[in-house]
Formats: C-alpha cells, sequence, structure tokens
C-alpha cells in the first residue's frame, strides 16, 4: 500500500513537471498540480511521518498499536477511606483446646493495617501478548510447590492465587485432624481428610474467572480462597494494600479484575468510583502502558466497597 502511494506520488509529481514545462494553460483549465506539494507527500511517506488529524493517521496508529513492543510494570496500594469495622470473634465451639486456644479467633475476611492498607484484595490482568516470565505452565513442571498450611484451626494462607498445574503442598500443622475442600467453578474440586502432621498434593487444572472457596468440614469457621490462573499476570495485596504485577505488554489495551470477598460487586468484584480508570460496576478497568513504565495507581476505598 505505501509502494503504490510513493509510486503515485511519483507520477503525479512527474505529469506536474511536463504541464509546467508545456505550453500555457487555458484560463478555463482546472487548478495546477502543485509539485511541492506532491514531492512533501513523497516525503511525509518514505519517512512514515502522518500528521495528527490527516486521513493516514487512523491507519498509522493502528499499525504502531499493532507493532507495540515491550514491557511494563503495574503496582499500586488499596487505602480504606473511612474506619475499618471492629473484627468479630468467631464461634468456635470444637476442639477449642486446639482451635483459637486462649484469645480465640478473629473473623479475618477484611484485613486493614494501622495505615488504612487492605490486605487479600485480588487482581488480574487480560492481555494479549504474555513475557516468558508469565508463560502458563505445563502439567508435571518442575516449579516449587506452594504451601498451604493450617494451624490453630486456621488457613495460614488466606487468600493464595498460583497458576494452573502450579504444585499445592496442603499440609495440617495441627495436632487434630482436618477436612480440607476446594470448591473451583470449573477446576477439579479437592476434599481430603488430612491427620495430623500429614500434607497431600494439589494441583489446580483450570483457570478461574472468580475465587474457589477453601473450606473445613469439620471446623466451619475456616475459611480461604484459591484464585488459580493460566499466566502470572495476577497477584494478592498484601497487609499494607500494596500489589505488583510484572511484565505486562507495553502498547495494548489491558484490562484488570479486581475481586475481593466482601467486595459488594457480582461475586465479589471489587467496585470502586474512579473516573480516571473508568472503573466498571463489574469491578474491572482498562490500561495501556508504555514500554519500561512503572504505573504506580493510588487507590482510595470507601467503607461502602464492602459488605
Amino acid at each position: 500500500m505505501q509502494k503504490t502511494l510513493i509510486v503515485g506520488g511519483l507520477m503525479f509529481a512527474a505529469l506536474a513537471t511536463t504541464a509546467l514545462s508545456g505550453c500555457s494553460r487555458p484560463a478555463s483549465a482546472g487548478p495546477r498540480p502543485d509539485p511541492q506539494a506532491a514531492l512533501d507527500i513523497r516525503k511525509r511517506l518514505e519517512g512514515n511521518v502522518v500528521e495528527a488529524g490527516s486521513d493516514l493517521a487512523a491507519p498509522a496508529a493502528a499499525a504502531a498499536e499493532s507493532s507495540a513492543t515491550g514491557w511494563a510494570t503495574l503496582k499500586g496500594t488499596f487505602k480504606l477511606v473511612g474506619n475499618p469495622p471492629a473484627p468479630r470473634q468467631l464461634n468456635v465451639d470444637k476442639d477449642t483446646e486446639v482451635c483459637g486456644k486462649g484469645a480465640g479467633i478473629q473473623d479475618n475476611s477484611l484485613l486493614v493495617a494501622s495505615d488504612k492498607g487492605i490486605a487479600n484484595i485480588v487482581l488480574y490482568a487480560k492481555a494479549k501478548r504474555v513475557h516468558d516470565s508469565a508463560k502458563p505452565l505445563a502439567e508435571g513442571n518442575s516449579a516449587e510447590p506452594i504451601v498451604f498450611d493450617q494451624k490453630q484451626c486456621m488457613f495460614l494462607t488466606h487468600v493464595l492465587a498460583c497458576q494452573v498445574n502450579q504444585k499445592i503442598d496442603v499440609k495440617n500443622s495441627d495436632p487434630i485432624g482436618h477436612n480440607t475442600k476446594i470448591d473451583p467453578a470449573k477446576g477439579v474440586p479437592f476434599n481430603q481428610n488430612l491427620p495430623s502432621g500429614n500434607s497431600v498434593a494439589y494441583s489446580p487444572s483450570d483457570e478461574e474467572a472468580l475465587p474457589a472457596t477453601i473450606s473445613c468440614s469439620i471446623h466451619p469457621w475456616m475459611r480461604g480462597y484459591l484464585m488459580p490462573r493460566k499466566d502470572k499476570y495476577f497477584a494478592v495485596t498484601k497487609p499494607d494494600g500494596s500489589f505488583e504485577i510484572t511484565n505486562l505488554p507495553a502498547g495494548e489495551e489491558i484490562e484488570v479484575q479486581v475481586w475481593h470477598e466482601r467486595g459488594t460487586g457480582a461475586g465479589g468484584a471489587l467496585v470502586l468510583a474512579n473516573k480516571d480508570l473508568k472503573w466498571t460496576n463489574k469491578g474491572r478497568f482498562n490500561i495501556k502502558l508504555d514500554a519500561d513504565q512503572t504505573k504506580d495507581l493510588a487507590l482510595e476505598v470507601p467503607e461502602t466497597a464492602f459488605k
């Protein structure tokens, strides 16, 4: 297409030169061709220079989008605006000599730090290109297993994000038995009795749109969540509310899904009134990053965002 335009431009310039070197044109003839304008068009095409607002601007922008290269980082911090609710005591009525011995067990569904950072918010990104460091894991991979332990009748990791086919070592460090259940919407479920000191291997088989619930049939107050994704474009906020997703593709629109177990959106989607990110009522926003950019988001979460 570009070669055709250049050849056309050269022919146009040649015709214009011929016309100028010939006899004078009658007054009734059409507008004279401008050889300098033809040369300018040819130079812009050869140099791939397109002025904003011209007819060629949109195709040039689309070409730049399709040939985008490079990688970037998305990071940020979720902070609560307002006062967090006081954590309530859970009703522990079984194996009390082990479960919550002493101070009992407090509800940990909403953990807010002294600086208002919010823990256990899940984010995952959907992108067309995937960096080698974030590629899906094959079955039977050699990645180090993740330890998912339970102690004093609580899951030590309340929200665990991992990749499909990631090996998980489901462990029981209590002196009593547990029954650990993982209930994914799509993947293979897990339901195992775990005697004291034992562990069982589990690997999520499918990508999930929402975290799978983890529970214990013996101790019903125990609850956790597992978020398996194919690629490694996910994060769970730390106790200070911070997160980071590295090696995201630059130059393309990336959709980010945000979830919290007490989010008021459908299925726990965390919904924020953030106009800059055009945050939707499904807990999603889109973002485009530049090559080598580290985008740092300061995200304010009102009390009304949680159930």
